[in-house]
């Protein structure tokens, strides 16, 4: 299938995904809900798209790192956002065999959670070698100095907020390891964050260009991972079951855009 062709049918199941998610959070109760899209059937759907999406982004960004002859700084970090990826489509995968074969809700802590956790460390890299192969290759980058003075600006910028969200996290009832996983995966997502706000501003200088589409793809998708760990995060602090719906869709944006970067950077190495 063309990359045009692929990328239509992404976009289309994404904005079919959202319509069927997004008002089951603000009208639970519609008849199109409790006959149709009923919460069985809207378990396997976000299933299927979730493992969908984590298989075209996790495929384009090995292919990626596959066309780029070895030693290209390029390489390795798609080899290890293809690797990070690949860890997160592991773990739905796990989540989805709860949902799709045995047709229950996927527990919380599993198994998944040992690749999703294993994800991160591969997506640090990913973005920290993303950052020197620019440098290797002669884009107007900004000094180390910069680099590091954006991340410290981030950091401080976040360190209230993240602290904000984390007690109420860590204060609240529950397995012990259920309240970690809930506080590490914000935590996580702060500290994959810093290197994203460098690669934001490394990749405003090539605004309008086919490079700057691939990183603000990826780094959009980066970003609702981010805020669909601290939704699901709150909810389960607040037992707002009813707004699961929003979780999904956030997630599905995710690994949209996931997809959307790897394919779009896929078809600028072969077009």
């Amino acid at each position: 299938m063309k990359g045009r062709s692929l990328h239509g049918i992404l976009v289309l199941v994404c904005a079919l995904a959202l319509a069927a998610f997004v008002p089951k959070a603000i009208w639970p109760g519609a008849t199109l809900y409790r006959d149709v899209l009923t919460e069985g059937v809207l378990l396997k759907l976000g299933g299927v798209i979730k493992l969908a999406f984590l298989a075209v982004a996790t495929a384009y960004a090995a292919l990626s790192a596959r066309r780029l002859e070895p030693g290209t700084p390029a390489r390795l970090p798609w080899m290890l956002l293809a690797l990070g990826i690949g860890a997160f489509l592991a773990g739905q995968s796990i989540l989805g065999a709860y949902q799709l074969l045995l047709h229950v809700p996927s527990p919380f802590p599993s198994a998944a959670d040992v690749f999703f956790v294993g994800a991160y460390p591969l997506l640090f890299g990913a973005l920290i070698a993303f950052i020197r192969a620019y440098r290797e290759a002669g884009y107007p980058v900004g000094t180390p100095g910069e680099h590091a003075l954006t991340a410290a600006v981030g950091a401080a910028l976040l360190a209230a907020p993240t602290w904000a969200l984390l007690r109420p996290i860590l204060a609240a009832p529950g397995a012990p390891l259920e309240r970690a996983l809930n506080a590490a995966y914000p935590l996580l997502d702060v500290v994959v964050l810093l290197p994203i706000l460098v690669l934001l501003r490394i990749t405003s200088r090539f605004r309008g260009g086919q490079v700057a589409r691939v990183f603000a793809g990826l780094l959009a998708g980066i970003l609702f991972l981010c805020a669909g760990d601290v939704l699901f995060a709150y909810f389960s602090l607040l037992g707002r079951k009813e707004l699961d719906p929003l979780v999904d869709a956030t997630f599905v944006l995710s690994y949209f855009f996931l997809a959307h970067g790897a394919l779009g950077q896929y078809r600028l190495l072969t077009d």
